[in-house]
């Protein structure tokens, strides 16, 4: 043997841990336990396999002191957060929050009670292990195979070797006798405490290997590659995908591109051929596409009237235009060289079409009955709907003295345009389509109300306002007489 071999370790003999008496049944166990903390034993703990009533008085267990750990921990917390917040928010970074101010301390709360908790919450944890001693890994009641039965039918009572009053005699014979069925002595775990050393190397090894995901993420965002990403889950990535105009044995036709779907209808296309949701009949209004604005078979309007002749503009603002003959003269492109309507002395010069129809509406052939039926329903909700979207504006009345427009009256701004007068007569002679067409289009400094009236309560507005504009200029002959009332 070499001299400078290492000497190998005596091995020592384990300590004493305590002595364990052994019961059959929770009755004997508390009368121990009794007996055993008159005798003024502390270091007492009692292995039962259920929750035993009154063990805790028996042996003397007093309150733990976690709920004070918790305590302390949850106002630190509450400090915590508050003081980051108001540092934060108040004098590192003033910041005002939906008028809030710097030190919004109601507006704190949230976080404050979130770190409260956290706090709390992990302090409870590892303050529990702490007083228990844990983890660990091994006991020394482990190596007694009578204590296997703790958890199916037998109880036991244990005084620890650490009790200031501890006799290793004198703890045996209080024990055994207390009438416990055997009274072993518990030593400590006499195996070796060093890890070994494969446990080591497996332990090293794999924290090496979790650092590999990370190192190549790592490459990969600081480095360029030519090659296509890996992916782990496909998602949408590659999907079974045809190019256009090209077959495919997915349907019965062999066709890409797909149909519409029979009734498809496209978006802000439905109802725009129906007089009910225009206003008009589009089938009775010439609409001619022309290479200039002065020949388009169309008249244009503005304020109710046709420009070019303010006397008959009530007239022409209710009469269609009319399809050209075909004895007319047309230019080479095959379009009207006169303008036809209903009164040709009504039209515009060929000069000063485009910019009647930069300001003014087409002459369409408006609906001049109410499209829906006219009842007290239908007055009703168009008075509500009225008071409601039109009379801040044009007023109660309809005379265009509204709330908004008695405040821009007294503001005089010099911008505001004062809101029509609904019984202005050229407004009175329209017809009842064209001021369905209005609230749907807006007109001026009006929006349009189609996205705040659906084309009932527009029509059921337009009666409203025909029925207010009657009540305004009502004639005797409007009276009925007790014959017609009669009747």
């Amino acid at each position: 043997m070499s001299d400078h071999a290492k000497p190998k370790k005596t091995p020592k003999p384990p300590k004493a841990h305590g002595w364990m008496a052994e019961y059959a049944d929770d009755n004997q166990l508390l009368d121990a336990a009794r007996k055993v903390k008159d005798s003024g034993y502390t270091r007492i703990d009692a292995f039962t396999p259920f929750a035993v009533h009154g063990i805790d008085e028996a042996i003397g267990i007093k309150p733990t002191a976690l709920p004070w750990f918790t305590l302390c921990a949850g106002f630190a917390g509450l400090t915590v957060a508050l003081t980051m917040e108001y540092w934060m928010n108040a004098v590192d970074y003033p910041y005002i929050i939906s008028g809030k101010p710097y030190a919004s301390w109601p507006a704190f709360i949230p976080v404050a009670f979130e770190l409260t908790v956290l706090f709390s919450a992990f302090t409870t944890v590892f303050a529990m292990l702490g007083l228990n001693g844990l983890p660990r890994f091994s006991s020394p009641f482990f190596s007694n195979p009578k204590f296997d039965r703790t958890t199916d039918d037998r109880f036991f009572l244990w005084i620890g070797s650490s009790d200031k009053y501890f006799n290793s005699e004198k703890v045996q014979s209080l024990l055994t006798s207390t009438g416990a069925l055997s009274v072993e002595e518990v030593r400590e775990d006499d195996s070796p405490s060093d890890i070994p050393k494969p446990i080591i190397f497996a332990i090293i090894a794999g924290i090496l290997v979790t650092l590999i995901p990370g190192a190549i993420v790592l490459n990969m965002r600081n480095a360029k590659s030519g090659e296509s990403r890996l992916h782990v889950f496909f998602d949408m990535d590659f999907q079974p995908s045809r190019h256009t105009q090209t077959s495919t044995a997915m349907f019965a036709d062999g066709r890409v591109q797909r149909p519409p779907v029979p009734g498809t209808v496209a978006r802000g296309e439905l109802g725009a051929t129906d007089p009910y949701t225009l206003g008009y009949d589009p089938s009775q209004t010439v609409s001619t596409d022309s290479a200039t604005a002065a020949a388009k078979l169309v008249s244009f309007q503005q304020d109710g009237e046709v420009a070019g002749d303010e006397s008959k503009g009530a007239e022409a603002s209710e009469t269609p235009a009319v399809e050209p003959s075909e004895t007319e003269p047309t230019d080479a492109e095959g379009v009207a060289a006169e303008e036809v309507t209903a009164d040709p002395g009504a039209q515009p010069a060929a000069d000063e079409a485009a910019p009647a129809a930069a300001a003014g509406v087409p002459n369409y052939a408006w609906l001049t009955e109410l499209p829906v039926e006219a009842n007290g329903e239908l007055f009703e909700l168009g008075r509500h709907k009225f008071e409601q979207h039109c009379a801040l504006c044009h007023g109660y009345g309809g005379y265009g003295n509204g709330l908004v427009a008695q405040r821009a009256a007294e503001l005089a701004q010099g911008y505001w345009l004062q809101p029509a007068n609904l019984h202005d007569q050229a407004i009175e002679e329209q017809p009842v389509g064209r001021i369905y067409y209005t609230i749907t289009h807006g007109k001026g400094k009006m929006g349009s109300y189609a996205a705040s009236l659906t084309p009932e309560e527009r029509w059921a507005v337009v009666a409203y306002v025909k029925a207010l504009q009657r009540s305004q200029n009502a004639q005797p002959s409007d009276i009925p007489t007790r014959g017609d009332i009669a009747q």
